[in-house]
């Protein structure tokens, strides 16, 4: 990487800058004892910086220290260790571990996170970064923690972050420096005679509306009803065919499933349980009429109301006797 003007970094905003400057010693040590590579972990930790920078500001400040540990874990530099690592003989312990347990290590003993933290950048439970913790630490021959071995190791990666000589401090100031102004030096230049999208729009709707006026002219060309598009004996030239005659259908429901397919089976068979007059049509036009009579008034035994002109005799009748009317009617 090549450096960058000092008023670049110095337009950068202070909080970032205060937070990178506060974790740059640290994370170098990580990334070295990580990947046993003084180079691959000062590579790491430009990279981490320069995309911790372009997310910052869409990060919650209280997640920028899980957000940045993170991101050193997953850089390229440390997933893929080099071929032949090396460590100070006061870090050989770390020699005979995993990738998986020497991070969880050096997460708690150099970066200094809490084991909520710590789990949270590893993206494992607190009780499972718990137990890898314990299987990472030092131990005797007979299985029991080996005390003085783990204080050791700490004394040591504490004299490493404090020992750092002045040549490699400003070496990883100058990488800070460089993730800082990275992304105002990369940004895309704006084009100033680039047309607004709306002007786009309404020039791209104008083409469409003038395409479809020219097809629809064209359909009143003369030539047009001979072009194949329209053509035969209808009116007006349109072409006219006959559907094909209808199949017979494939089958039938026989005639005894009549009643079983009727759409009011269950009225029926309701009306059924009644009676039989409860489903005789004659007798429910007898119901219907006498409702009607007797919404028009009360009625004779001959079903004529009473006082009618002519409609009853002025002097008792004899039923035993039968008029010849009668008679004939009968």
């Amino acid at each position: 990487m090549t450096a960058r003007p000092p008023q670049d970094a110095a337009a950068a905003p202070t909080a970032l800058t205060a937070f990178l400057r506060g974790v740059e010693r640290r994370g170098a040590v990580f990334a070295h004892l990580l990947s046993g590579s003084q180079a691959s972990g000062d590579a790491a930790l430009a990279d981490t910086m320069e995309a911790f920078r372009a997310e910052a500001g869409r990060t919650a400040f209280g997640d920028w220290p899980r957000r940045f540990w993170s991101q050193l874990l997953a850089t390229p530099a440390l997933r893929q260790p080099p071929a032949t690592p090396a460590w100070e003989p006061e870090f050989g312990w770390l020699a005979h571990l995993g990738h998986g347990p020497r991070a969880a290590l050096l997460l708690r003993l150099v970066a200094g996170l809490a084991e909520s933290d710590a789990a949270a950048v590893l993206g494992i439970a607190r009780g499972t970064y718990r137990l890898g913790l314990q299987r990472a630490l030092p131990h005797n021959a007979d299985g029991s923690a080996d005390l003085a071995a783990w204080q050791a190791l700490g004394a040591a990666a504490q004299g490493m972050l404090r020992g750092l000589p002045p040549d490699r401090l400003a070496h990883l100031a100058h990488v800070r420096e460089e993730a800082i102004a990275a992304p105002a030096a990369g940004a895309r230049p704006r084009v100033e005679a680039e047309a607004p999208p709306g002007h786009r729009h309404r020039a791209a709707l104008w083409v469409i509306a003038l395409l479809t006026l020219l097809a629809f002219a064209a359909t009143f060309w003369p030539g047009f009803a001979d072009s194949g598009f329209v053509g035969g004996d209808g009116p007006e030239g349109i072409l006219v065919e006959p559907l094909p005659a209808a199949a017979a259908p494939a089958a039938r429901y026989p005639d005894d499933a009549a009643l079983a397919l009727h759409p009011d089976l269950g009225l029926l068979l309701d009306a059924g349980a009644a009676g039989p007059e409860a489903i005789d049509p004659a007798f429910h036009a007898w119901y219907a009429a006498q409702r009607a009579a007797a919404a028009e008034g009360p009625t004779s035994a001959a079903g004529v109301a009473p006082g009618a002109a002519g409609s009853a005799p002025a002097h008792p009748v004899d039923p035993d006797q039968h008029s010849e009317t009668d008679d004939a009617s009968l």
